[in-house]
């Protein structure tokens, strides 16, 4: 299934920009600029780096730049009637990481300097079209470069399936010849050929060797004679073949093209707006269920609403803790190191009232700053943080200051709404690990940032990344239902739409990074607007994670279904998962071992019911825990429900070997308590009762304890409680 013409034209209204294109003379880049126009925007003018004249050189050995061809590209000038912006490489390939920050000589800067002065000529540029499929190395600088000139990076091409892509190129009318070749099975005698006389042959060649059939390991390169957006086409009159290396297995040749002619084309073949295949979230929604697991959600709203519960708290518990006491506010047992939920009104200011939420967001994340001093950590350790801010309306401007703290490769982040107590507006906890490079055996850790608009998931343009993973952590930003190409919501917003997009854009996120979101989920958050949505959000779960996974049945980590007032954008649904990666695990044994699942429900006199799920897979241990209150009670008896399932906790893990109560609590490092607004409870009160009792019934915990107040909870609960610990 395609968009249909009504779809296309509703996302048009969204978001038109004014385009320049890279191009290369490549296929990539002509098909990812006739992508662009398919998604409404405008194609203002074309640029191109090439090789210094005096060099006299045909290819460069560049990183960034596809320079074989270079003398044909002043063509496309007047075969698609736009200006042409060139500019002479002048730097080299000095920062070859998979990170780029501005280097003095780096060629990323010829590319900066380029589009600068398109900029400055055509100030209504808002957009830069770049042909990347797999090219992290090319797409991080591009976006980078984008960042600095304020401009939106478009990728259409970006981690689309290489075989169908290229049959796409080729059906929609792009002729493309094959200028250099550089793999095994390629030969000189295929210099000159198109794409899609080669198609077939390239396809065997993945099956045989592995070649990627759209060459973005370099095993060939292409130029484009003729698109759906020319005017006019190029037809090659002239060659000449320059063999590099004449090697039996793997030939390393380019075709030099010596004349070329420009040739009129028919009305009839020139057209503004080309038909191509827009690839379809809505294929990847209808493939996440089968018609009798849709079946199965239909009836799944539940319409409930959760009563108020009266607890008695009067003098109930002691005033030993007053305020929000830093008790509990920190936990480091390095690697790992966790600040509590923390505002701008967690250390004594002068002045403690703040005008704007830009000055209350500027001093809680300088208390955060501090925070992490305290425990010799900066802003780089930061693998995590979760953003609860009171008005949604303000979340741009919170913004705005929070991404100065950060440079490139910001942790992972979810951001939802909070009815937190006056007068805070904003409440942050955060997770840190601390790469040690001197231990050899320690992978590093590992970002994902993108930033350009693409089919393949919502850019992150905000200052987070969508997934951060190190120390067997792989933690996933906050997934909402937005379609990846427009960064909009689909019409009509629906909860169903909503729910299984933002599934499928969590598991294309995931896949990338060799993530197995079905299996290994250790912990899964999910925040809704509406508490109705509860079941349907949860069997939604359940079918992604039994879809092409027969066997998840027992594999379901702990998951908690939390209802807030808003969301990012106002979104209906949105997913926080934390997914344990074997890649990143030292102990190779570990790969082969499944985790440890412990579900366990208590049902006490007090009409309280408690339930706990635990995921344990080396290093990670997570813990959901409920409590539900199904008649008045007091505080202290709910307060003894906690302990109980807290003990129940300890108990499932102290079946493992080798673990003591003093041990097991010592590591347990977060103890995270939602409380619901259906109770007569204030915020003072459970801080002071429950860092009470846990210190009194675990003296040796240490953990950082955070508080956040939401609408409600799953099975009419009144607390839920999220553990992490690392054994």
């Amino acid at each position: 299934m395609h968009c249909s013409v009504i779809d296309r034209f509703i996302f048009f209204l969204f978001i038109i920009m004014k385009v320049v294109a890279l191009i290369s003379g490549g296929k990539d880049s002509c098909y990812n600029m006739m992508h662009c126009v398919a998604n409404g925007h405008q194609i203002v003018a074309l640029a191109n780096l090439k090789p210094q004249s005096k060099s006299g050189k045909d290819e460069l050995d560049s990183f960034l730049y596809q320079t074989v061809g270079h003398d044909a590209i002043e063509y496309y000038a007047e075969c698609i009637n736009l200006p042409l912006y060139r500019a002479e490489i002048m730097g080299s390939s000095l920062v070859q990481d998979a990170d780029y920050q501005q280097t003095l000589g780096d060629e990323t800067e010829d590319l900066y300097k380029l589009l600068k002065q398109v900029k400055e000529e055509l100030p209504d540029i808002q957009a830069v079209s770049v042909g990347a499929i797999l090219s992290n190395y090319q797409r991080v600088r591009v976006e980078n470069i984008c960042n600095r000139l304020g401009l939106t990076s478009l990728a259409y091409l970006w981690r689309r399936d290489q075989k169908e892509l290229l049959g796409e190129m080729i059906n929609a009318g792009i002729n493309a010849i094959i200028i250099k070749v550089a793999a095994i099975g390629l030969k000189p005698t295929h210099l000159g050929k198109s794409i899609e006389q080669l198609y077939p042959y390239l396809c065997d060649l993945n099956e045989k060797y592995d070649v990627n059939i759209c060459g973005e390991g370099g095993e060939y390169e292409t130029f484009t004679l003729d698109c759906p957006l020319f005017v006019k086409r190029l037809v090659v009159e002239e060659t000449e073949t320059i063999v590099h290396s004449d090697d039996a297995f793997a030939a390393v040749a380019y075709l030099r093209l010596k004349s070329l002619i420009v040739k009129e084309k028919q009305a009839n073949e020139i057209t503004s707006n080309p038909i191509i295949m827009i690839p379809s979230w809505k294929d990847d929604i209808e493939d996440l269920m089968t018609s009798a697991e849709q079946s199965k959600l239909d009836n799944s709203m539940t319409n409930y609403a959760t009563t108020v519960i009266e607890i008695d708290s009067l003098n109930e518990e002691g005033s030993s803790l007053k305020g929000r006491s830093d008790l509990f506010s920190l936990y480091s047992n390095p690697p790992y190191h966790y600040v509590s939920g923390t505002t701008a009104y967690d250390y004594p200011q002068e002045a403690q009232q703040f005008e704007s939420i830009e000055e209350e967001t500027q001093a809680c994340m300088l208390n955060l700053q501090k925070r992490l001093h305290e425990l010799d950590l900066s802003w780089s350790d930061v693998v995590n943080m979760n953003v609860f801010i009171k008005d949604m309306d303000e979340f741009g401007r919170m913004n705005a200051i929070y991404k100065k703290f950060f440079n490139i490769n910001p942790p992972t982040r979810a951001c939802v709404g909070s009815n937190l107590p006056f007068p805070i507006k904003i409440q942050i906890d955060l997770m840190a690990i601390k790469h040690v490079s001197k231990d050899e055996s320690s992978k590093p850790r590992k970002t994902m940032h993108v930033q350009s608009m693409s089919y393949w998931a919502p850019a992150n343009i905000g200052p987070y990344s969508q997934a951060t993973i190190i120390k067997s952590h792989a933690f996933i930003a906050g997934q909402i239902g937005l379609i990846p190409s427009s960064l909009e919501f689909p019409l009509p917003e629906t909860h169903e739409t909503q729910t299984f997009l933002s599934l499928r854009n969590l598991e294309n996120v995931t896949s990338v990074l060799g993530l197995n979101v079905k299996k290994r989920t250790t912990l899964c958050i999910c925040f809704v607007i509406d508490e109705n949505l509860f079941s349907f959000v949860q069997n939604a779960w359940n079918i992604f994670c039994k879809q092409h996974n027969e066997s998840s049945e027992n594999q379901m980590g702990p998951v908690l279904c939390l209802s807030v007032p808003s969301l990012p954008r106002r979104g209906k649904v949105e997913w926080q998962v934390l997914i344990h990666d074997e890649t990143t695990n030292d102990d190779d044994e570990n790969l082969l071992m499944e985790p440890k699942i412990w579900q366990d429900s208590l049902d006490s006199i007090n009409s309280i019911i408690i339930k706990i799920t635990t995921w344990y897979l080396s290093p990670i241990l997570s813990s959901t825990i409920t409590i539900k209150v199904e008649e008045s009670v007091t505080l202290s008896q709910l307060l003894n429900g906690m302990i109980n399932g807290l003990n129940k906790l300890f108990d499932q893990f102290s079946t493992l070997p080798h673990i003591t109560n003093s041990i097991f609590w010592k590591n347990i490092g977060f103890i995270k308590i939602f409380y619901s607004e259906k109770t007569n409870i204030n915020l003072g009160v459970y801080e002071k009762g429950i860092k009470l009792r846990i210190k009194e019934n675990f003296p040796d915990t240490k953990a950082a304890i955070t508080f956040v107040p939401v609408l409600a909870i799953m099975d009419n609960s009144v607390l839920g409680i999220c553990v992490h610990g690392t054994f």
